[in-house]
């Protein structure tokens, strides 16, 4: 794929008039932080760019101590392109750097997530049964 850039998530990101759909960006980690600030405070992140869209992002979905919970998407067309795989290179590269453990936490049957896990070197560490059940 040409002309695809890593960009770290960073203030001066949002405020790019250029990118299309920044508003896909801002809704992922408002899915998981209660504001942008305390992403940018706390986080650490990268995205990738093509054609002023952003098509792949690699962020902390949450953080404790000094551990980063990666959470990671690429949008549909541009999936089975490697993209994950780049983006969250750049993620883990950046905690290393900086005396962060990346944490990477997927379902079993999640097959592409498994296999960017493990090419990048995770390991998987134990299994735990998870439920879900409906709050009204």
């Amino acid at each position: 794929m040409k002309s695809i850039h890593v960009i770290k998530i960073e203030k001066s990101l949002f405020k790019d008039d250029l990118i299309k759909n920044i508003d896909f960006l801002k809704g992922k980690l408002l899915e998981f932080w209660t504001s942008i600030e305390k992403f940018l405070d706390a986080g650490i992140g990268y995205c990738i760019i093509h054609q002023n869209e952003v098509v792949s992002i690699c962020f902390s979905g949450f953080v404790v101590g000094n551990v980063h919970c990666i959470n990671i998407e690429t949008l549909k067309p541009h999936q089975g392109k490697k993209l994950a795989q780049l983006v969250a290179h750049h993620f883990v590269n950046d905690c290393l750097k900086n005396n962060a453990v990346p944490y990477w936490d997927c379902m079993e049957m999640n097959k592409p997530s498994v296999a960017v896990a493990e090419n990048l070197g995770f390991e998987k560490v134990f299994e735990y049964v998870g439920y879900e059940f409906l709050l009204e």
